[in-house]
């Protein structure tokens, strides 16, 4: 019988990640060449030891060798925004010598896999914007001297389309979509992020103030690390969200973030089995190794992380990418089985539900994170074994 090189590949790739989905810890690829993880896994998971992980499509991730002007490279990270040129059908390390050779590229986004089957490089003025985004990988070019700043305090920094500079003073303000706006940044808060925001650890939400009143607010209220200020509501009124950290950084237009400076991270004296809040107050610490897991409404409580699933997310649900529904299983359960299912990389789990029993949602990716009160999520580890040289496959005669 012949077989086809590439049906020969394809069913070579099959075993390979069966046997890869199998396996119970995860490692860093060591080799240049070999593959380092998918767009399932969390980023921290795409990892290579030596060189950087490139993501070709949403199923294969190869470690190569980092471009020698642009050596540092963030896998799965857009930096969004900045735009000085789209470049189509270039490979990772001309995009690199693209943005050496461009006036003003400051960096680059890379990402392999597009609709309309093309490359294509984003030639950057700035790391700025500086967000996840699956199949993308960014750099800087390293020998990139950065223009003087011509704006002064109070002159315009551009929109929600595209910003421009600021003095070291100042940052760039969203006022609305078509108004942004260089002003003092809050002595307290010094480094505000233009168009970012915090997703999720809100401790309080204030109405009807100014930036620098929101970061004000921020350090007198006990546990604030940072804030969220967005000026354009459809209510007409400025929202200031005080947040208990800095995580869930997602691109938002119209938003404005930043930490509150002297924020200390106050000592954990939580154990495990001990309550760590409720619905209404949301959650409190939970030692390390450990997490709050919400068995209802009103008690929440410190449990042990899964061995297999040990990041796990509270308040969050991985929206999408269903598998299977499992129910009646406690937590540590949900991630066994997940375990057990070759396609299962990751999973949502609800202990109070209507019917009384408890909900463990499979999941193939960890689709579109959202908060979602009482949920859980979590990825589970996976380790990456080498596949096949595919280079070395040939047709049959």
């Amino acid at each position: 019988m012949k077989v086809s090189g590439a049906r020969l590949s394809a069913m070579l790739l099959a075993t390979w990640s069966t046997l890869s989905s199998a396996q119970s810890h995860i490692r860093c690829q060591n080799t240049i060449g070999g593959p380092c993880g998918d767009s399932s896994r969390p980023r921290e998971m795409n990892c290579c030891d030596y060189g950087y992980c490139q993501p070709w499509n949403s199923g294969y991730y190869q470690c190569l060798d980092k471009p020698e002007l642009c050596p540092n490279q963030e896998t799965d990270i857009d930096y969004y925004g900045n735009d000085l040129q789209v470049i189509y059908g270039v490979q990772p390390d001309v995009c690199c010598d693209r943005c050496a050779s461009t006036s003003g590229c400051a960096a680059y986004t890379f990402i392999n896999e597009n609709p309309d089957g093309r490359t294509a490089c984003y030639l950057k003025t700035s790391t700025a914007g500086r967000v996840e985004k699956k199949g993308a990988v960014s750099a800087a070019y390293k020998d990139f001297v950065p223009p003087k700043c011509s704006a002064t305090l109070w002159s315009g920094c551009g929109n929600s389309q595209r910003t421009s500079c600021c003095p070291d003073e100042a940052y760039c303000q969203p006022w609305n979509s078509g108004y942004y706006q260089c002003i003092d940044r809050p002595d307290k808060c010094p480094e505000q992020e233009t168009d970012i925001d915090y997703y999720g650890n809100d401790l309080q939400t204030l109405y009807g103030l100014y930036p620098s009143d929101c970061c004000e607010r921020c350090a007198a209220t006990s546990g604030c690390a940072a804030y969220t200020f967005i000026n354009e509501n459809a209510d007409g009124k400025t929202r200031c969200y005080l947040k208990s950290s800095t995580a869930g950084r997602r691109e938002k237009k119209g938003a404005v973030s930043a930490a509150y400076k002297d924020f200390t991270n106050p000592t954990c004296t939580a154990k495990v089995g001990d309550s760590c809040g409720n619905e209404i107050s949301g959650a409190t610490c939970c030692p390390s190794g450990a997490y709050c897991q919400p068995w209802n409404p009103g008690y929440y409580q410190c449990i042990a992380e899964p061995e297999m699933c040990p990041s796990v997310q509270e308040g969050i649900d991985y929206k999408g990418d269903d598998l299977a529904v499992q129910y009646g299983l406690l937590p540590d359960g949900c991630c066994d089985a997940c375990g057990a299912d070759s396609r299962c990389t990751a999973f949502t789990f609800i202990n109070k539900n209507d019917d009384g029993r408890s909900a463990c949602y499979l999941k193939s990716g960890v689709g579109t994170p959202t908060s979602k009160a009482g949920a859980v999520s979590a990825s589970r580890i996976i380790v990456i074994v080498d596949p096949p040289d595919f280079r070395k496959l040939r047709t049959l005669p």
